[in-house]
């Protein structure tokens, strides 16, 4: 992971400063309507009032000034950043006069976000820290404000941290607490159609991942860890790609486990004899994870090569012992 985060505020927040802009110049000028002959005498005092009539320079002079609005309102938003980087987030602004206010972090941070409608539409939002010693800050109007949340948390807590996993020493390992080989996510090569139940075992595997130590998921060998790749899968789905496969992922992970558990999971694609692997990492959670399915839900945990499903009476002594500041459900 890198050690610094750049992100800015959604191009959004240009639109609508122009739509501002344009309402206020039409406001005025209507307004100005009504001052015709005070306008023209005010004009008659200026020096180029003897080269141009009021009229012919009125519409340039609008016309420049109304363009120089617009760069400098770029320019505004393309030298602002937030940089976010473990221990401290700094926010830089200015056009002629560059600014920079730096705030720290740590886990006493409090930190939420927030969107309205069109934000929560278009994927951005406004992230608000306050600290108990003070110097707060918002990151306002940031792009996809969930993923900034996701690596402040990650930079406040190193063992959230993702390393791109070794897929030679993974094929080398025997299935065990910590590992598990799939051949496809959604594809069922013994009927050659989509089969979902494949998909809720990834995710009954991955849920007794996070209520156990963490461990890796391999999805695309076949049982003597032959390369199957994902293409099967690819081609169940609108576009044909890992990004597509991952958004997929997304969503049936969020369905059946929650997104507030997403940022303990990451994807990677390697390729793999040819054909593309992916590599599911889950890293053990705080708290207890269930598994949604239908209206009923689950715990699982990982007990040697297997997830089992706890019985009501073991869940209780399983939350005492694993989850010992978080009793119970969450």
């Amino acid at each position: 992971m890198e050690e610094t985060v750049i992100t800015k505020r959604n191009p959004i927040v240009l639109i609508r400063f122009f739509v501002l802009i344009e309402v206020l110049a039409f406001g005025l000028y209507f307004f100005s309507t009504f001052l015709d002959e005070y306008k023209q005498l005010i004009y008659d005092f200026l020096p180029i009032s003897g080269l141009l009539s009021y009229t012919a320079f009125k519409f340039p002079f609008l016309s420049i000034l109304q363009f120089l609005i617009t760069v400098y309102a770029f320019l505004r938003w393309y030298y602002e950043a937030y940089t976010v980087k473990p221990g401290s987030i700094s926010h830089q602004r200015g056009v002629l006069i560059r600014r920079m206010r730096k705030i720290p972090i740590d886990k006493s941070s409090e930190i939420t976000v927030s969107a309205g409608l069109l934000g929560k539409l278009l994927q951005y939002g406004n992230i608000r820290i306050k600290n108990e010693s003070g110097g707060n800050m918002t990151l306002a109007d940031v792009s996809r404000p969930q993923n900034i949340l996701e690596t402040i948390k990650e930079y406040l807590d190193p063992s959230l941290r993702f390393f791109k996993p070794n897929l030679d020493r993974l094929l080398k390992e025997a299935e065990h607490e910590r590992l598990e080989f799939k051949s496809s996510f959604r594809f069922d090569y013994k009927t050659s159609q989509v089969n979902r139940n494949l998909e809720k075992t990834v995710m009954k595997t991955v849920a007794a991942f996070l209520n156990s130590n963490g461990g890796h998921v391999v999805i695309g060998v076949d049982d003597k860890k032959n390369p199957i790749g994902l293409v099967n899968d690819y081609k169940t789905l609108s576009r044909e790609n890992k990004d597509a496969f991952e958004n997929h992922f997304t969503n049936i992970f969020n369905n059946m486990i929650g997104p507030e558990f997403r940022h303990k999971i990451n994807l990677s694609f390697h390729n793999f004899g040819g054909n593309e692997v992916c590599v599911v990492e889950a890293i053990a959670s705080e708290r207890p994870v269930y598994l949604k399915n239908d209206d009923n839900e689950f715990f699982y945990i990982r007990t040697g090569n297997a997830s089992t499903a706890l019985k009501l009476s073991e869940i209780e002594e399983y939350h005492r012992t694993r989850f010992k500041s978080q009793p119970g459900k969450n």
